[in-house]
């Protein structure tokens, strides 16, 4: 559906087209120049713009059209001249005005079907751009597994702030063979809509509330129904474990069929990097304990 905004100074055209199909008329029709960009700074997904020559106002219209294009480069601006003027025509041709009528000429079905016209170029420069931007996004994953062809892509999911960006970072920290591996980071709903990877490791991090295994084991289960996950390839880290979290014992019978890989205390002290740079020894020799134990299962 094209959206069109009128500027003409009077309702006559902006009624007609309200009659259309496949056409929203976004305002009233505006009655002066400055009200145009008072529209648009709220509402900059306009297609095509009806603007009059002698709407009321004080900005000249070059001036008006040239702001107008500052906020939507891409608007169609339809413009009605009030009599042929070489000199304004030459002006609105340089900012890449090709619709232009005049104000005693104009046959209102014409007028129309242009702007249905303009409405089918409109959906195929759409279908376009998300063709160009699809071929971008896998041109782009094609030179990223290119260039990690020999290390292992393990995605790590979870909740916001569930902690997956420190367990990345204390685990590139403290792994060995960095060479050969390669964590990427998703929140789980990204994950959930746009991942069909089954080549890849996935690790879930998640916390041992009732409410949050709940949801989380639901999602976990339907990814493996529609086959966006392979459960062999598919393990589990439990985050934030304090003394009112779901006893292990218990969390290791919910999740039986997944491999548990690692249960990280809830810990003040949980960046290797910060507790090094402060020489926090002894706290950074018990969270080394919890990460070499998951680093020895991936």
């Amino acid at each position: 559906m094209i959206k069109i905004l009128t500027a003409v100074g009077n309702k006559n055209i902006n009624n007609l087209l309200q009659k259309e199909k496949n056409i929203k008329i976004i305002k009233e029709d505006i009655f002066y120049k400055e009200g145009i960009l008072e529209v648009l700074e709220k509402n900059n997904k306009i297609d095509i713009l009806i603007l009059y020559e002698k709407l009321e106002g004080e900005i000249d219209i070059i001036t008006l059209i040239k702001n107008i294009k500052k906020i939507n480069n891409k608007i169609n601006i339809f413009f009605i001249m009030e009599n042929k003027n070489i000199e304004i025509e030459k002006l609105l041709k340089e900012e890449n005005i090709e619709n232009i009528f005049y104000n005693n000429e104009i046959n209102i079905n014409e007028f129309i079907k242009k702007i249905k016209e303009a409405e089918i170029n409109v959906e195929e420069n759409l279908k376009k751009e998300i063709k160009i931007l699809k071929n971008i996004i896998n041109k782009k994953d094609e030179e990223l597994f290119k260039y990690k062809k020999n290390k292992e892509i393990i995605i790590i999911t979870g909740d916001k702030k569930v902690g997956k960006t420190i367990i990345i970072k204390n685990i590139k920290k403290l792994i060995k063979n960095k060479k050969e591996i390669f964590l990427k980071e998703k929140n789980i709903i990204n994950f959930y809509k746009n991942e069909n990877k089954n080549m890849y490791k996935i690790i879930f991090v998640l916390e041992a509330t009732i409410e949050k295994i709940k949801i989380n084991m639901e999602t976990i289960n339907e990814l493996i129904l529609k086959n966006k996950i392979d459960i062999k390839k598919t393990y589990l880290i439990f985050n934030k474990i304090d003394k009112y979290s779901i006893n292990k014992k218990i969390i290791k019978k919910i999740f039986k069929k997944y491999k548990i890989i690692g249960f990280i205390k809830k810990n003040k002290y949980y960046d290797y990097s910060y507790n090094e740079k402060n020489n926090l020894k002894y706290e950074n020799i018990k969270l080394k304990k919890e990460y070499l134990k998951i680093i020895n299962e991936i």
